[in-house]
């Protein structure tokens, strides 16, 4: 509700100057309204009002109908940053009788291609605004005061709003995007508000571009607001093939909480979009399920399961060495039968635990932790199966703890950066300087790459 505030209060200001207008007569009033003095006005009032700049091309008003603004421009500093909005029309409709009961209600408000530009600022940087003065035939009462009899002389009510073709960027304080939604379509029946009940709508987003090129599209929920409280659910949208549902809740006093779940996720899509120029491409079907709490905030803390079924790694050319210093023909192009794991992410760390890796020649299993800077230190087990075993070198397969049925496992470590990630394997497992050493370590170090 607060978000359409500032438009209900330009629209208002429009009304009420035009109503005071009528006093001199109705002869001059159509020209009075499309003049720019009255523009002026209205600019000046309002950017009073909202505490910010507001500037209008044109403004149509009619007696009977309603308010339609054209060229509609504003940009307003709040704690969480600069809001700048550009809206290609604004259309209000009231009721006239409404009027002679001391009530301004707004049949409908529609924002036409609406293009808003969010950037955020630091906390410690923006400096909280003072309270603007609202005129009080402008300023909708709340429940709790409709209820209790302290309303303003002219009630203000907005039965419905809309959003046609809209947009949205979210930068950051250096101005770097964080999202762009494209396409977004809302409906909301706000009518019930100023009796206490829920505003209940709809939201459409075509396109929603998120950094590394990844991205949603056909977002849509049905949406339930009361005050302080915000229930979204349910969430559907596609994206690299799959599909994305989830639930979204905000309760006064409570952390929020967001439920993400997906299935039939490409991993090469996602692969390829992350990082386009990568001749390595893992592939397989990804399914996710997690729970985040105060999402809103951008400091993620949740967990989940993630499985990646059906996959595979091809495009390493240091795994054909592999495969031939071990004489292991299917380590070229593993197979990755099942990739399952548990995480949680907080306070900018991420731990994963009981990660499982299979494929049709070997089995990895650890758990480990990602800290902020990306540093990784991770403990993991490697198990080649019985057929490995059985046409590794023998130096090599000494090594290896013998398990039931010809397999062999050994630990190993997981150190150094996401970016340049470092593993002890070939220090464990192979004699040092060998030909075979030298190879294996270029390729676990290529792996976790």
């Amino acid at each position: 509700m607060r978000s359409f505030r500032w438009l209900i209060l330009v629209a208002g200001i429009v009304v009420f100057l035009a109503l005071v207008a009528l006093g001199p007569g109705t002869m001059w009033l159509n020209s009075f309204i499309h003049s720019d003095a009255f523009r002026h006005e209205v600019e000046t009032k309002a950017s009073t009002a909202a505490n910010g700049q507001v500037e209008i091309k044109q403004i149509n008003f009619s007696i009977w109908s309603g308010v339609k603004l054209d060229g509609l421009a504003v940009k307003l500093d709040t704690p969480q940053g600069t809001v700048v909005a550009q809206v290609e029309s604004v259309n209000c409709s009231y009721s006239f009788a409404a009027l002679f009961k001391r009530r301004l209600q707004f049949d409908g408000v529609t924002l036409v291609k609406p293009q808003i530009v969010l950037t955020q600022q630091a906390p410690s940087t923006v400096p909280t605004p003072p309270t603007p003065p609202v005129p009080a035939t402008t300023t909708p009462p709340t429940p709790q005061e409709a209820q209790s009899g302290k309303t303003s002389p002219v009630q203000v009510v907005l039965e419905a709003a809309k959003i046609s073709d809209g947009s949205l960027a979210i930068r950051d304080e250096t101005s770097a995007t964080k999202a762009n939604l494209e396409g977004i379509q809302v409906s909301a029946d706000t009518g019930g508000y100023y009796d206490g009940k829920d505003i209940t709508g709809k939201l459409r987003i075509a396109t929603i571009a998120l950094p590394q090129n990844l991205s949603l599209t056909d977002f849509s929920t049905p949406f339930t607001y009361r005050t302080g409280s915000i229930a979204v659910s349910p969430i559907e949208a596609t994206a690299f093939g799959g599909k994305i549902t989830g639930d979204y809740k905000l309760d006064p006093g409570t952390p929020s909480l967001l439920e993400v779940n997906a299935t039939g996720i490409d991993v090469a899509q996602v692969g390829h979009a992350a990082n386009p120029d990568s001749s390595t491409v893992l592939s397989g079907s990804l399914a996710l399920q997690s729970k985040w709490h105060d999402a809103e905030t951008g400091k993620l803390t949740g967990e989940g399961d993630a499985q990646i079924t059906g996959g595979k790694l091809e495009g390493v050319p240091v795994l054909s060495d592999l495969a031939g210093a071990l004489r292991i023909k299917e380590l070229r192009d593993p197979v990755l039968k099942n990739v399952t794991t548990h995480f949680e992410v907080a306070n900018g760390t991420t731990r994963f635990s009981n990660l499982r890796i299979e494929s049709d020649v070997f089995d990895m299993t650890g758990d480990g932790t990602i800290d902020p800077q990306g540093r990784l230190d991770a403990n993991m087990v490697l198990t080649l199966h019985g057929d490995a075993m059985g046409v590794i070198p023998g130096a090599v397969a000494s090594v290896f703890s013998k398990l039931p049925g010809g397999a062999g496992s050994i630990p190993f470590h997981i150190s150094g950066t996401v970016g340049s990630p470092q593993t002890d394997l070939s220090t464990r497992a192979f004699l040092s300087g060998s030909k075979v050493q030298n190879t294996v370590k270029k390729a676990f170090n290529h792996l976790f790459h």
